[in-house]
């Protein structure tokens, strides 16, 4: 009898061994998509489940943001003028204050402004729409800029130009601050202490080491499910999306890509 044949005819644990299923690896990413609100603290769960062909092994983490780009084109008057809608008269373009410039933006923003300095502390308001505008930053119309500065805030603008003098901006995404926290919810494990701030563990968002490499690849076998959290820290608007870098590794035993070795197992007579 041969000793390494079991009775039942089945391979042995030795022909087992000496012929090993075929591996090879391939380069995959698992992506995971926020929207960012705008809301500090607000936590956001994003979860995807390992394929069932093969494990996938986490080598690096990256990032980036789109921002929320809806710029808002708002002026101050028509023919040239601007009407001071605090009471007082008609005045030039270049003769503007900064509470006209609000006045404008929250009127087009449909929101309520009252920049009276004789009421008191109290009763003067600013929408919360027009405020992120005057945070983030405006600018003049690139469509008609050179036209409004060829004319030194002087000349004559059209109903068009002046109706559209201003363009908000988005905000810079250099501005972008978030955590993370990253689990495996099939096994329970937690791969940091707390969540970790972007700029500690990743780098900006401007393109300075937006990325890391993980001090060791994270291996999670197939089916396994992977949450990762993050956590709003700024008032920043848009898309965040964050990318798991690694590979696949087809042809694991047990899985529905493992490559068995040809060969037919000749049984033993007794």
């Amino acid at each position: 009898m041969n000793p390494t044949m079991p009775v039942d005819g089945s391979p042995s644990l030795t022909q087992r061994i000496a012929a090993p299923s075929v591996q090879r690896t391939s380069p995959f990413d698992y992506a995971f998509r926020y929207q960012l609100t705008g809301e500090p603290n607000l936590v956001q769960n994003s979860t995807v489940i390992v394929s069932v062909e093969a494990t996938f092994t986490a080598v690096s983490i990256g990032y980036g943001v789109i921002p929320e780009v809806s710029p808002i084109k708002f002026g101050l008057g028509q023919s040239g003028t601007v009407i001071l809608l605090r009471g007082g008269p008609p005045a030039q373009f270049a003769q503007a204050t900064l509470g006209d410039v609000l006045t404008a933006l929250a009127q087009a923003l449909g929101e309520d402004v009252d920049l009276d300095p004789r009421a008191p502390p109290s009763s003067r308001r600013i929408g919360p729409r027009t405020a992120a505008v005057m945070r983030d930053g405006f600018r003049l119309n690139p469509e008609f800029a050179e036209q409004i500065l060829l004319s030194s805030g002087l000349g004559s603008l059209s109903d068009e130009v002046a109706n559209q003098t201003f363009e908000s901006v988005a905000a810079p995404p250099d501005q972008i601050l978030f955590k993370y926290a990253l689990f495996d919810d099939g096994s329970g494990r937690e791969f940091q202490s707390e969540p970790i701030l972007n700029i500690a563990g990743l780098g900006g968002s401007d393109g300075r080491r937006p990325f890391r490499y993980f001090a060791r690849p994270i291996e999670y076998a197939p089916r396994s499910t992977i949450r990762l959290q993050i956590t709003e820290v700024s008032e920043f608007q848009g898309e965040l999306h964050i990318s798991l870098q690694g590979y696949k590794t087809l042809g694991t035993p047990g899985s529905p890509t493992e490559v068995r070795p040809a060969g037919r197992i000749r049984r033993h007579r007794q």
